[in-house]
């Protein structure tokens, strides 16, 4: 028989400070307050903020994906050639910064000044391209002598009034006087800079239809602005640097939104995303990266806002799948080794790049109309040079000199913030246009281009050489493939089709076909008459990083608490009978359901 005891009703809402994997076994260090139901109460409200992730991600840390050749670089001499150069013998690229490199040539210098012959270079080449010729070899509009006086038309071609957030790690004090050293050496635009401060009101103003600004933002652990710099880091300086040097490059007249987030941490990283989020419409570039896990999927929210797109490098080790790059949410941009000369580019598979198949997030349907062999999500979607053998010139600073030094850059993170930079200026020509933006463009990129042969023809250049690895899907074939995605762009082709592309009003990526939203995993619970009873209702979320709970039908006595691994029903003094609680669970993503979980007490 039902318990005619009065029913009340109970609601309360909770958030995960980053994302917690709500699916995971237990659950955060604060779990929400116990609220017990009563007679005298028919409404009770409370909330609760759960540890940040799941415990296989709270000591997660991404690296940067940067790689610089072992070459000893010169001021560069912009003549019409790409510069060629010789590498030294063994000294890693991975994550090799200017004082490294330094380190590495004293004892070739020393043995050179002694009289001795000095190590022989290894016979790997390494070219290093400009600008210029990275514009000329990827089809990309050529950079007019003056910006003043552009048409809008022309302006849009250069990323005018659109916003690029590069989000990084530490901090680069001289990123801006790096930035002017890469723009007066290469005759790119100049750009303005500014800190952004604390108390600043978001979103940002709306970028400039006409000139380049550099705005300088630090974050807190938990996304909020503030006047402190983080830690200098020369290796996280190094990728800033790279960062936003060819962002603007790319998109020349974009607003350039550097946030540095205090630590590495994959909290960190994702609270200065969703910073990000609160500027304003944009692009966010990031070229970091942490081997994925089960808690990768929690963090998706930070990647769901509208009007923004996100780009991630796939890493820079080989045959391997990380965050964020791996998120359905984000354009996963993998690498290349570019040769470029008189007009030809020819492009195989850089053996470094990042790709493969999730091992935990399920495949989207904008993979699963277009690819086939896949059981789960595949990245990378798009490529760019990446080789550090096939570099790029960056300008650095060190810390606390004013001496400008180049390195022949490369990695992933090369790859993806001029990626970034393409987005932009789609998005410029599409607001020249009166159309909307992208948003996340992965549904234009595999239904509207690559699932059709006229238009992915034009628009890509499909690598179908090399490979990252020994695997079967290592090896890049034509059309898709892991390593390099559909590959690289003919820039003007590209452009043309993106800035044309219908899109989708919805916020988010299309939902896996795996995934229904919320739903009860527990339906019925029992007990005995006048003995405590303390019981799991049991809850999933996939891919949510915040959830919301009422509750109505609950007995007198009963009391509730909240924690990422279900509700928790505890009752002192149950009464024999059936309550039948009606539990409604709502995500951050939108999605909604309803069920019943029945509990039965039987007499003593």
């Amino acid at each position: 028989m039902r318990s005619t005891r009065p029913v009340s009703w109970t609601s309360w809402t909770f958030s995960l400070l980053t994302a917690a994997a709500l699916t995971a076994c237990g659950g955060g260090s604060s779990d929400s307050p116990t609220v017990q139901v009563s007679e005298a109460s028919s409404v009770i409200n409370l909330s609760v903020d759960l540890e940040e992730g799941s415990t296989a991600a709270t000591n997660v840390v991404a690296q940067p994906s940067f790689h610089t050749a072992a070459v000893d670089l010169e001021e560069p001499d912009n003549g019409a050639a790409p510069h060629r150069s010789h590498a030294l013998a063994g000294v890693a690229t991975q994550g090799l910064t200017r004082d490294r490199l330094d380190d590495a040539m004293r004892p070739r210098a020393f043995a050179a000044g002694a009289g001795e012959a000095a190590p022989m270079a290894t016979s790997t080449a390494v070219t290093t391209y400009t600008p210029a010729q990275i514009r000329a070899a990827y089809a990309q509009p050529a950079l007019p002598a003056s910006t003043a006086g552009l048409t809008a038309a022309q302006a849009a071609q250069l990323g005018a009034g659109q916003t690029i957030y590069i989000v990084n790690a530490k901090h680069d004090p001289n990123i801006a006087a790096e930035l002017a050293a890469f723009n007066a050496k290469f005759a790119l635009p100049a750009c303005s800079s500014r800190n952004l401060a604390a108390n600043a009101s978001l979103p940002l103003a709306k970028a400039s239809a006409s000139s380049c600004e550099l705005v300088i933002a630090y974050s807190t652990t938990a996304g909020a602005l503030t006047a402190t710099a983080p830690a200098y880091d020369s290796g996280w300086a190094t990728e800033i640097a790279l960062d936003v040097q060819w962002a603007h490059a790319t998109a020349p007249l974009a607003r350039l939104v550097l946030i540095e987030a205090p630590d590495a941490g994959v909290g960190s990283l994702s609270k200065a995303v969703a910073l990000a989020n609160k500027m304003g419409a944009g692009v966010v570039s990031m070229s970091f990266g942490a081997a994925e896990g089960s808690w990768t999927s929690s963090y998706d929210s930070a990647f769901a806002t509208a009007g923004m797109s996100y780009l991630a490098a796939t890493g820079d080790n080989g045959a391997a799948v990380s965050w964020p790059s791996v998120s359905t949410r984000v354009v996963a941009v993998g690498g290349t080794t570019l040769s470029y000369s008189s007009g030809a580019r020819s492009e195989t598979t850089w053996t470094g790049t990042g790709g493969g198949t999730s091992a935990y997030v399920a495949l989207p349907s904008y993979q699963s109309g277009t690819i086939g062999g896949y059981a789960k999500r595949a990245v990378a979607d798009v490529a760019f040079n990446a080789d550090p053998n096939s570099g790029q010139y960056v300008a650095l600073i060190a810390q606390g000199t004013t001496t400008t030094r180049w390195v022949s850059a490369g990695g992933t993170s090369l790859a993806t913030p001029q990626w970034a930079g393409l987005l932009a200026v789609a998005n410029a020509m599409r607001a020249a246009a009166s159309k909307a933006l992208l948003g996340q463009p992965h549904a234009a990129l595999y239904q509207q281009i690559g699932a059709v042969p006229t238009q992915y023809a034009a628009a890509f250049k499909d690598v179908a050489s090399g490979s990252n690895g020994t695997c079967t899907s290592c090896t890049a074939k034509t059309g898709y493939d892991t390593p390099t995605g559909w590959g690289t762009p003919n820039v003007s082709a590209l452009l043309s089709s993106l800035s044309g592309a219908s899109v989708t009003t919805s916020t988010t990526t299309p939902t896996p076909t795996t995934s229904s939203g919320p739903t009860l995993t527990t339906t019925s619970l029992s007990g005995t008459a006048g003995k405590a009873l303390a019981a799991t209702i049991g809850y999933s979320a996939p891919g949510a990083s915040s959830l919301s709970i009422s509750i109505s039908g609950a007995a007198s006595g009963m009391s509730f608490s909240a924690t990422s691994s279900g509700l928790a029903l505890n009752w002192a003094n149950p009464v024999a009978g059936r309550t039948n609680l009606v539990i409604t669970l709502k995500d951050n993503l939108g999605q909604t359901s309803t069920g019943n979980v029945t509990v039965t007490i039987n007499a003593s």
